[in-house]
């Protein structure tokens, strides 16, 4: 997204909760909207574009549910993890069956203030936001020492074949993507497990993200090299090893 969008965290912002992290700053993901309250969450904030452009539609806060082994902080009932990310519809279509498909994406991290439960007619939860991103004035940088250091890693070696970081490679040749809009895109495809995607999203700092993104590139390296010492190469044509 090159146009530039803020967020009023003056007003409560619609939830929309799963059961694990789906979205990063950053990041695009597609979402289908098929409960009743979450097909009216979709209506009411495309509804408040007031026939404008789908960008002035009412931002999404996608919010995750605090599973039963959660020991952190819960807000509400049925609980929710405080830290959530803010995104905008940048695409939609209604299916024939009432259902929504949306493209979300991601502007911020922010974190749940307070909750409003459903009320009268509306189905979903609303939320007071407060952003948590560490604040930037000069919005996402460009790092080049950090950019080199991870163009080494995804271009050399084993980690140089996976065609999955190939659009990273690309961004960083071109040196047109801002290297924090780099490190949550590596984020969202390194992190693994409930647990860790959610650390990441609740996660202020994005010297730490860097940091994080680093080391699970070192180590996926490691891994597979390793694997690969392990494989013998194969045989040549004509020759049977048996």
């Amino acid at each position: 997204m090159t146009t530039s969008v803020r967020l009023d965290f003056s007003r409560p912002i619609a939830l929309f909760p799963l059961p694990s992290v789906a979205l990063y700053p950053h990041t695009l993901e597609l979402f289908i909207a098929f409960e009743p309250r979450y097909r009216q969450l979709v209506e009411d904030c495309l509804r408040a574009r007031d026939g404008g452009p789908l960008l002035e539609a009412a931002p999404i806060a996608m919010a995750t549910y605090a599973g039963r082994n959660w020991s952190g902080e819960r807000v509400g009932e049925p609980p929710l993890r405080p830290a959530v990310c803010v995104g905008k519809i940048v695409e939609h279509r209604e299916l024939p069956d009432g259902r929504h498909r949306i493209a979300l994406h991601g502007l911020c991290r922010a974190r749940i203030e307070s909750l409003s439960e459903p009320e009268g007619r509306r189905l979903y939860r609303l939320a007071r936001l407060a952003p948590i991103d560490a604040p930037s004035t000069r919005g996402p940088r460009r790092l080049p020492l950090l950019e080199r250091e991870i163009a080494e890693l995804i271009g050399s070696g084993q980690l140089g074949r996976l065609q999955g970081l190939g659009p990273v490679r690309e961004w960083i040749a071109r040196g047109k993507v801002p290297t924090d809009i780099v490190i949550e895109q590596l984020a969202a495809i390194l992190s693994r497990g409930d647990e860790q995607r959610y650390a990441l999203l609740a996660e202020p700092s994005a010297r730490a993200r860097a940091r994080f993104v680093l080391s699970e590139l070192s180590h996926m390296q490691r891994l597979l090299e390793r694997a690969s010492g392990r494989t013998p190469a194969p045989p040549r044509r004509g020759v049977n090893l048996n």
